[in-house]
């Protein structure tokens, strides 16, 4: 008899559980995605994934957003998209954000999904925290540890919330920073200013690690070829004569070793660094410095016919290794500019824009390079305007070039980040010798990856 009365129990649960079950069109899913074709394509990859997954469920699916098709201003920060998803999809219970390259296993997300009530103000995600207040963060100093979701495992919030969120958007409430850096740390920040109650909650099932019991997981990068090599890439390192001692002598003996094109442009000739190219300097903004590394880098890849240009601080670690992986997805013949994207003034600003920072290193196809180097095109407004801004943003979005962000690229250093952060990707560069060793940053992160380069050489 008990063995009966335990099995009709089994029964209602099991009947509880698919009655408290959320239907795959009960979410949906917006792919914080990037108009380049190689991008797009990983999105519609994804998208049709989810759709087949809901078809084995003979289930109508969630409602897939690729964001590159709204026309809204910094859909990558999150914000803007708050009061066009309400207004669009106010019957949906969840509203889940990823990026193009999280796996989803829909039938486990919406087994985590439903264990909490969509009715309350409440979001989910894999939680990442700072240990000290850092540069990417706007050196902020939360008292307790600030909670911030891992953006490429993705992070659900309820209708109840996004309402609320919406609400204080509507009531004046916006964000303060005037750069948008790392978009989920400021949706955080955002969440929390709205309503100091609502922090994220960690849940395990949305992974930085693919494993068994995971429901989403960033998927690491692939190359899609083995066509780009040293020799088809030239690597201009900005210095001024100060650093030539202190800096220079690092970049040789790490990653320089593997650069088969590369030029040094200071604002003078010394015996410590013979081989330079003579570029005024100024203390700050560097805008002309810039311009001028574009005229002579122009005339270096045409007469020796490469595809690429990488722009690169003294003070900037790169893996040349993993940034040739990178190039191969990839097309060198369009206006392309390939690097770590940061965005100004991006929120409700019809002035805002993004550009890519140059700390991180910043990736230029030969065509867009001779393009922005025609007169009156990126001439500078002075000799001391923010380089990347202008040339990398303001520039870009004139000539219509297309702007690629790719989180491999590094404005800081590896302690100014969250420890999983950086377990889920490969990077390809790092910035700032500030309280470091870059020697030991460099064998930690890079090193390994190049040794193929190094056996390459001794082949040839």
């Amino acid at each position: 008899m008990s063995f009966i009365y335990l099995m009709h129990f089994i029964f209602l649960i099991s009947c509880l559980d698919k009655a408290n079950a959320l239907n795959p069109n009960d979410i949906v899913i917006v792919i914080l995605n990037q108009k380049e074709g190689y991008h797009i394509a990983h999105a519609n990859v994804l998208k049709e994934s989810i759709v087949e997954q809901a078809d084995v469920f003979d289930k109508d699916p969630p409602k897939i957003i690729l964001s590159h098709e709204l026309n809204i201003n910094g859909t990558w920060t999150i914000i803007p998209l708050l009061d066009f998803l309400l207004d669009t999809y106010e019957t949906s219970k969840w509203f889940f954000f990823c990026l193009e390259n999280t796996a989803i296993r829909l039938n486990k997300l919406l087994n985590t999904l439903s264990r909490f009530k969509e009715n309350k103000n409440l979001w989910i995600g894999h939680a990442l925290y700072d240990h000290e207040p850092t540069i990417i963060h706007h050196f902020a100093d939360h008292n307790k540890k600030f909670k911030y979701p891992h953006i490429a495992s993705g992070f659900a919030i309820t209708s109840t919330l996004l309402t609320s969120l919406v609400k204080k958007i509507t009531e004046g409430e916006r964000p303060k920073d005037i750069f948008s850096i790392d978009a989920s740390y400021e949706f955080a920040s955002f969440v929390l200013k709205v309503d100091k109650g609502v922090q994220l909650t960690h849940v395990s099932e949305l992974c930085v690690i693919s494993s068994s019991n995971c429901a989403t997981y960033p998927r690491f990068f692939h190359p899609c070829g083995s066509s780009v090599t040293p020799e088809n890439v030239y690597f201009a390192v900005k210095t001024c004569a100060k650093y030539h001692v202190e800096r220079i002598p690092i970049i040789k003996n790490t990653w320089a070793k593997y650069a088969t094109n590369i030029g040094y442009f200071s604002d003078a000739v010394d015996k410590y660094l013979p081989d330079v190219f003579v570029v005024p300097n100024t203390t700050h903004g560097h805008c002309t410095k810039t311009y001028n590394i574009l005229i002579e880098a122009d005339q270096i890849l045409k007469r020796k016919s490469l595809n690429w240009l990488i722009i690169s601080d003294d003070d900037t670690i790169f893996s040349v290794a993993r940034l040739l992986r990178l190039l191969t997805c990839y097309n060198s013949n369009t206006l392309l500019a390939i690097g770590e994207r940061y965005g100004f003034y991006l929120w409700n600003n019809p002035y805002g824009y993004e550009y890519l920072t140059g700390g991180a290193g910043v990736v230029l196809s030969a065509p867009l390079v001779h393009e922005m180097i025609k007169p009156g095109r990126c001439d500078c407004p002075s000799s001391t305007t923010p380089d990347d801004m202008y040339l990398f943003g303001i520039c870009l979005a004139r000539i219509g070039a297309q702007l690629v962000h790719s989180p491999m690229f590094h404005q800081a250093r590896p302690t100014d980040y969250a420890t999983a952060y950086l377990a889920s990707q490969e990077p390809v560069s790092f910035h700032k010798f500030w309280m470091l060793e870059p020697l030991k940053v460099y064998d930690e992160w890079f090193a390994e990856a190049d040794k193929f380069l190094s056996k390459r050489h001794e082949e040839l």
